[in-house]
């Protein structure tokens, strides 16, 4: 196995988080999720960071959590999965630092299971919840924010198609297929 970092990238609900931690009960991997890390040092929720210290704040921080994690991933003596949230590949200073340091993979997944995800997770991520009862505007939103990201997403050393992690045996299937993707040797 290779011990440079593996990154996952995407946009929200494609299932970075999913993937990772199945990754590391079924490979022995270790896994982190840079949003949960971002909110350990924080002490407080992402969208509590937004909504005290706004969102140039909050990536400042994501920017700083995500180098530190890289560089304790470079140090680790097993691989290291990291999520990383949906707009983390968009800093030019992060991608780079991912792209130099790792492997990393641009998850993707059909936009109904996105859609369906997002609409499953309430409370979760405010602009979602505030179109959560019109589903064209949601559908929209998350096309447009797509579109927007792919630019940035599309730069990831790999693809891997995540669309499949709704049930346990979806996830066995799909976590397989990583591990013979991008953790054997």
């Amino acid at each position: 196995m290779a011990l440079r970092p593996i990154y996952l990238i995407g946009y929200m609900a494609v299932g970075k988080t999913t993937l990772g931690t199945a990754l590391a009960e079924a490979a022995g991997v270790r896994f982190v999720d840079l949003d949960a890390e971002i909110e350990r040092r924080a002490g407080m929720s992402v969208s509590e960071i937004f909504a005290q210290s706004g969102e140039a704040e909050f990536r400042r921080s994501e920017v700083e959590t995500l180098a530190a994690v890289s560089a304790d991933a470079a140090a680790a003596q097993r691989p290291t999965v990291i999520a990383c949230g949906g707009g983390t590949p968009c800093r030019p200073e992060s991608m780079r630092l991912m792209l130099d340091t790792g492997t990393v993979v641009w998850l993707q997944a059909d936009t109904d299971r996105v859609i369906s995800r997002l609409l499953d997770a309430p409370g979760q991520r405010p602009r979602i919840d505030a179109l959560r009862d019109d589903r064209r505007a949601l559908t929209d939103f998350v096309l447009d924010e797509s579109r927007r990201r792919e630019c940035h997403y599309s730069r990831a050393h790999s693809r891997f198609d995540a669309t499949r992690l709704d049930t346990p045996a979806e996830v066995a299937e799909t976590v397989a297929r990583f591990i013979d993707q991008f953790l054997t040797t």
